[in-house]
């Protein structure tokens, strides 16, 4: 398979936001340590990571009241659920450490070491295998039943986000190499495009969609991948968008712009022609969100290190609706 010539570029990074010009929308908890990456079960259970000291914290999503806080031996940017409740998928850049951990009391199933250099991100294929991306280091490590099954090396030069499409795992290069395509139940790279400007986070969507945020270009891409990469459409979202999340039975995208304490809410039924249903102001430094799937409601996580460290709680009330 041949691929484009490769950039090697500073990598896409999260607008610097300021202290919110609006209240935010909803409900905002206190919540420590920088809380970035966030998840949310179906037993109504959510996970945020946090650092220094670094660890995941389990919260109830409906309150934001903290259930207890996990200690780990690095912290994590990206947090994924391997199933519809669990396990957390937790990727520890400083440990280069893949655990999975229970959402209910947040006991430690799984970890596998040596997962590359700075661990960033990493997603379950339908097949069970879990693909991390290699910051760091470049390339991919593919983890099946608690060891790691392979690995390939860089390009991508910087991995960053990875949705889980079927037996599929696409990758968004933060330099700005587009998305790689690697089938996890051949570990096997299978597909390489430029997408957007210098992408930063992925999410699956229902089918064999998945959307990249293009952080540098002031966008969001709906791709297909079949596995080759197929656009699909364009959602302008300017402002250094980062955070992304898919409510499936609602059909609705949610994106953090994060540059302006804003979250963006997209309706798209029809993924061909994305409509933006309207934006609402967010807590300082929007880096990541989730979706309550009980509910529908959206988590933010306020990722300024900061008296602003917060999460933030939208009732499907607030959200817009077109």
């Amino acid at each position: 398979m041949s691929t484009a010539p490769i950039t090697h570029a500073p990598a896409a990074e999260p607008g610097v936001a300021g202290v919110p010009a609006v209240p935010p929308a909803g409900r905002v908890v206190p919540l420590g340590n920088a809380p970035e990456g966030v998840v949310v079960g179906t037993s109504g259970i959510g996970a945020a990571a946090v650092r220094s000291p670094d660890g995941v914290v389990l919260f109830d999503a409906t309150t934001g009241a903290v259930r207890q806080t996990v200690a780990t031996t690095g912290a994590a940017r990206h947090l994924d659920l391997a199933g519809p409740d669990g396990p957390v998928l937790v990727p520890l850049e400083q440990s280069s450490e893949l655990l999975q951990m229970n959402l209910a009391d947040g006991t430690v199933s799984s970890t596998v070491t040596g997962v590359g250099r700075g661990p960033h991100d990493a997603a379950a294929t339908a097949d069970g295998t879990i693909a991390v991306t290699n910051e760091q280091g470049g390339g991919v490590v593919f983890v099946r039943d608690g060891a790691i099954a392979g690995a390939l090396p860089a390009p991508p030069p910087q991995p960053g986000g990875v949705a889980a499409v079927g037996t599929y795992a696409a990758v968004a290069d933060v330099q700005g190499n587009g998305v790689w395509v690697y089938d996890a139940s051949t570990l096997q790279l299978v597909a390489q495009a430029p997408v957007g400007r210098k992408l930063t986070h992925a999410v699956a969507l229902s089918g064999d969609l998945a959307a990249f945020a293009d952080t540098d270009g002031g966008a969001v891409f709906l791709d297909r991948i079949d596995p080759q990469v197929t656009q699909v459409a364009r959602i302008d979202a300017p402002g250094n968008p980062i955070g992304l999340a898919y409510d499936g039975p609602r059909h609705r995208l949610y994106v953090t712009l994060t540059a302006s304490n804003t979250l963006r809410v997209v309706d798209v039924s029809d993924p061909s022609k994305p409509r933006t249903l309207g934006d609402l102001p967010t807590v300082q430094q929007p880096n990541s969100l989730a979706v309550d799937p009980r509910s529908g409601a959206v988590l933010v996580t306020g990722s300024d290190p900061g008296a602003a460290s917060s999460l933030q709680i939208i009732t499907p009330d607030l959200l817009p609706h077109g």
